[in-house]
């Protein structure tokens, strides 16, 4: 007789105990398939296809210096053992590196979200998991696919709730500045745009994003969203990303491209765009990916990014869960 795995009966229970209505609970079933979450990667070793002999990476401490400093995560909120290794090590180096915040690429909540803003989640897996005292740091936060599955307002809401979690609304742009240096980071909410990329929401986020790239003078640019314009991952490159984010990141000068999405770390530079692409969803889980022709460093099992920025680079190294520095490499200002 067949039976059900036991991480299955408890994944249908989590939906079916959800309080979601019919049609979320089949968004949230298809968004979350179950070969796609019970396969993501927490009991398992993940490969890169064609990857290269890799050279030792030399890290760099920036800590003390006038850059500004961040860690960068993504798909991450699973409550899982892998989260916890990952989470240890992202506070060993905010130890040493000392950030001034930690940006999220999304999917913030597995398998569904959170149904409200007092939703336990927000305990078990984000405040405890990163408790130590090197990451009460402010987060900045975009929604991911999964997010998407529950309630995306309720993870606004708690914006006024707990002040280190920054999310006012469902995109939105900040700012830090370290002496001559800033940074502006514009959070996007590609969700919005790969279900409905013609729906006036999507066009007004568009018009957002135009708005404020053409006015910003930020030493830096930085356009942070959950799904990528480029990866040799799962997903591959995203063309509705393509066709409506990547125009504007183009012609107003960004300089990089942040993103999770693919459970793996990716750090790819096209000749077809003028920024860099840098994939962090390596918070709570992982799957296979591969090198690409435009591939400058590609990792899985685990990790994050850590970046520093200067007045001419950003100093981008890639950490596993053991805090090891396995790809170090300076970014350039693309003006």
């Amino acid at each position: 007789m067949k039976t059900t795995n036991p991480s299955r009966r408890s994944f249908l229970k989590t939906l079916i105990g959800s309080g979601l209505s019919f049609g979320s609970l089949w968004i949230a079933f298809k968004q979350t398939t179950l070969s796609t979450f019970l396969a993501s990667g927490f009991k398992q070793r993940h490969s890169v296809k064609n990857q290269p002999p890799l050279k030792e990476a030399h890290s760099k401490s920036f800590a003390g210096t006038q850059s500004v400093r961040c860690l960068v995560v993504g798909d991450w909120g699973t409550g899982d053992g892998f989260q916890k290794r990952v989470a240890g090590a992202m506070a060993a180096v905010a130890a040493r590196e000392k950030p001034q915040c930690i940006v999220s690429t999304g999917d913030n909540f597995y398998p569904i979200g959170v149904l409200s803003s007092s939703d336990k989640q927000f305990t078990t897996k984000w405040k405890n998991m990163y408790s130590d005292a090197a990451l009460q740091l402010p987060w900045y936060l975009v929604l991911g696919n999964h997010d998407y599955a529950g309630s995306e307002d309720s993870q606004v809401e708690y914006s006024t709730l707990e002040p280190r979690w920054h999310m006012p609304a469902r995109y939105f742009n900040f700012s830090q500045q370290q002496g001559a240096v800033s940074v502006e980071f514009f959070m996007l909410d590609t969700e919005m745009l790969s279900r409905k990329s013609e729906s006036s929401a999507s066009q007004a986020q568009l018009a957002w994003l135009e708005k404020s790239l053409k006015e910003s003078k930020a030493t830096w640019k930085v356009a942070v969203g959950h799904h990528m314009i480029r990866s040799y991952g799962a997903y591959g490159d995203q063309v509705f990303m393509l066709r409506s984010v990547k125009p504007l990141l183009d012609r107003f000068g960004v300089d990089i491209f942040m993103n999770g999405h693919d459970h793996d770390l990716q750090y790819i530079k096209s000749p077809d765009d003028h920024f860099a692409c840098i994939i962090s969803g390596g918070g709570g889980g992982s799957r296979n990916t591969s090198y690409g022709p435009n591939t400058r460093f590609a990792a899985t099992n685990g990790g994050f990014a850590y970046l520093a920025f200067d007045d001419h680079s950003a100093h981008l190294e890639y950490y596993d869960p053991q805090a090891t520095a396995i790809f170090a490499d300076d970014v350039c200002r693309r003006n």
